[in-house]
């Protein structure tokens, strides 16, 4: 059964949020760069949900402001945070408890709030106090009552999960063991049974020494005090805190070790495993005594139960592993109605559970995390992660020079399954990168991706020092990524090849289009497919309507820069050929890369740069492609000595226009 989850937040004037509202499913994972407000996002949820929290840590101060505001007590400002939750609809606790909370039926929906408020004195200027209420009533308080049901448990990224482990009241091991009915009766014969074997420690000759020459000289020091006598006795065994004695050991049984002698990363692995297990939906009993059992098998529908339950050798009905979900379904139903918990629900936090692990651990940790059916919010920086990580499941925190941090969320992202494969694809091979760049310039194979980098550091700039990233997709298919990039706030242009074209007429008489030939005045009838496939794009995603697409190529390139697309009139090989013009210089670097890389000899190495010279610039690219060595060969050399007069002008322009819309977020 899939727990409640957080559907909905949204926070005003909180620290790096100006005013945020972001919607949100049932596993996220929250990336950003640092200082960007992951941490603060955490803490605004937890200022309603988090049980830990006392009323002092609930109280804020100025500086939990928005830095934006000016003198923001003074002037009376609000911090809001409402949360919203969905999915509890099958715990009778919650729709009980909360009820108050609730906004809609239909789906169900929970609104709790969060309101830091002014309060004006006598003399002008305000006090502040703090509620948090249920529902859109201010009066009705949301509590530590009300907390016990739904509340918020943070694993943070600076732990010290060895102290935790050891701790008799943090142990989430011992909290666990407490989460059992565990046997009274059970315990006491253990305890006996400790105390009576802990008593042949008394038969030891060397304790019994000790014990006659204490007594002795205790004898000679207080001679005046007689019939006085020390007696050795082992430790009492405390029933109620037997269970703190078992200690978690770490590796096979010739290599097992304590939590202090393992290594940091297994620890951490360790105590998120037992987090996930601690919050787990305690509907269903893994272990019941016969007592509840035979207690449900008067209940209605109880047959379910007998089907889903073992006996023990010890008389104890234990949960059968490998139900099917169906079966689960209905035993869940049926304890919620005849022995619902008297907990509720835990929403876990996780921040950087990357920390101290190999990258196939951090990989193989979250797909654990992300398979069960908790509830769970993750911050990391870790591209491992968000490589695997559901295109659906992103929350991106955006720097923004005028508005603070926003939020922005692919939960709703509305796209094909197909097109969502393509990216994860994309994402997971490119191990997450895409997430992580203050801009993304797109292209469509891996020549630009050598290239474009190389042309921007002749242009004086560095992309890398920028943020902006260059990402080949192996296509022409930009549309999923032009939904993908704005659902994540993240700024964009593209690079795209214009792949001119005439209409002709072939052998048969028929209507063709003839491509890969160089574009001249004496051409009545052409286009460019980069321009139609783009535009195609853009009207399927409701940016422009069909009547709007201009009728002439040269307004039509104007109007997809607007979009964020640039793209010349061939591929970008031949472009980079044609700017070369006249200039032998530019055309040399161009021919001895060839001349180095080519399997052919003398004339084949001369025929190429006599059609370099002679502009047959297509041809030139068919020898490129062929004789050993491709484009992605050619496009790596060329990055290394290109000059400023090889990139083309519609690349240039591209590249500029990232760096401005990056540049508009940087303070």
């Amino acid at each position: 059964m899939r727990s409640p989850y957080i559907s909905k937040v949204k926070i005003k004037n909180f620290r790096n949020f100006v005013d945020e509202e972001v919607i949100l499913n049932h596993k996220q994972v929250i990336i950003g760069e640092n200082n960007i407000g992951k941490t603060n996002f955490i803490k605004a949820l937890q200022l309603i949900l988090d049980p830990q929290l006392s009323d002092d840590d609930r109280n804020l101060q100025e500086s939990d402001f928005n830095e934006q505001l000016i003198d923001p007590m003074i002037n009376g400002e609000i911090i809001e945070i409402v949360v919203e939750i969905r999915g509890y609809e099958h715990n009778r606790n919650i729709l009980a408890v909360l009820s108050d909370a609730t906004v809609s039926t239909s789906p169900h929906t929970l609104r709790l709030n969060y309101k830091y408020y002014p309060i004006p004195r006598a003399d002008g200027s305000n006090a502040y106090e703090y509620k948090i209420f249920q529902g859109n009533d201010e009066d009705q308080s949301f509590t530590y009552k009300q907390r016990k049901y739904l509340n918020l448990k943070v694993i943070k990224a600076l732990r010290d999960v060895e102290s935790e482990m050891k701790s008799s009241k943090h142990s989430p091991v011992l909290q666990l063991l407490r989460q059992y009915d565990i046997d009274k009766d059970e315990l006491k014969e253990i305890a006996e049974r400790m105390k009576e074997n802990s008593e042949l420690l008394l038969t030891i000759d060397e304790v019994n020494d000790l014990e006659k020459r204490i007594n002795n000289r205790f004898d000679e020091i207080i001679k005046i005090e007689r019939g006085t006598e020390i007696k050795f006795e082992t430790i009492d065994v405390n029933t109620q805190r037997l269970i703190n004695s078992i200690k978690t050991m770490v590796g096979q049984e010739r290599f097992r070790r304590s939590i202090s002698e393992s290594s940091l990363g297994l620890n951490n692995i360790l105590y998120i495993t037992l987090m996930l297990l601690l919050i787990e939906d305690k509907t269903i009993p893994r272990i019941m005594k016969p007592s509840l059992y035979e207690s449900l098998l008067e209940k209605e529908h109880s047959q379910i139960i007998t089907t889903c339950y073992d006996i023990s050798d010890k008389g104890k009905y234990v949960l059968k592993d490998g139900l099917e979900p169906n079966v689960i379904s209905a035993l869940y139903n049926f304890m919620d109605i005849h022995n619902p918990p008297l907990k509720g629900f835990t929403f876990l936090a996780i921040e950087e559970p990357e920390a101290h692990l190999h990258p196939t651990l951090q990989r193989i940790l979250y797909q654990d995390v992300m398979r069960g059916s908790t509830s769970i919010l993750l911050t990391t920086h870790s591209t491992h992660i968000t490589s695997v990580a559901p295109i659906d499941s992103i929350v991106h925190l955006l720097r923004t020079a005028e508005n603070g941090t926003k939020i922005k969320a692919t939960s709703d992202l509305q796209m094909s399954l197909k097109d969502k494969k393509d990216i994860e694809r994309y994402v997971d091979v490119k191990r997450g990168e895409l997430y992580f760049g203050k801009g993304i310039i797109l292209v469509e194979g891996i020549a630009e991706e050598y290239l474009i980098p190389s042309f921007a550091e002749i242009m004086d700039v560095s992309l890398d020092s920028k943020g902006i990233i260059v990402c080949s997709i192996d296509s022409t298919n930009f549309k999923p990524y032009f939904k993908f990039l704005h659902a994540l706030g993240i700024p964009y242009v593209i690079i795209t090849d214009g792949d001119y074209y005439i209409n002709t007429t072939n052998q048969k008489g028929e209507a063709i289009r003839q491509y890969h030939i160089i574009k001249e005045t004496s051409h009545a009838s052409y286009g460019y497919l980069g321009y139609e496939l783009a535009f195609k794009s853009l009207v399927e995603l409701d940016k422009i309507a069909e009547r709007e697409i201009p009728q002439t190529s040269e307004i039509q390139i104007q109007k997809l820069n607007e979009f964020g697309v640039y793209a010349g009139e061939y591929t970008l090989e031949v472009e980079i050929m044609s700017v070369c013009g006249d200039d032998d210089e530019l055309k040399s670097v161009i021919s001895d890369i060839y001349n180095d890389l080519t399997l052919g000899g003398d004339i084949q190495k001369r025929n190429f740069r006599n059609e370099l010279d002679q502009k047959e610039y297509w041809k030139c690219l068919l020898k490129i492609e062929g004789k050993g060595i491709g484009k992605g060969r050619f496009a790596q050399k060329l990055a290394a000595v290109s000059r400023v007069g090889h990139v083309p002008q519609y690349v240039k322009d591209a590249i500029e226009n990232i760096i401005s819309k990056v540049e508009v977020n940087v303070d």
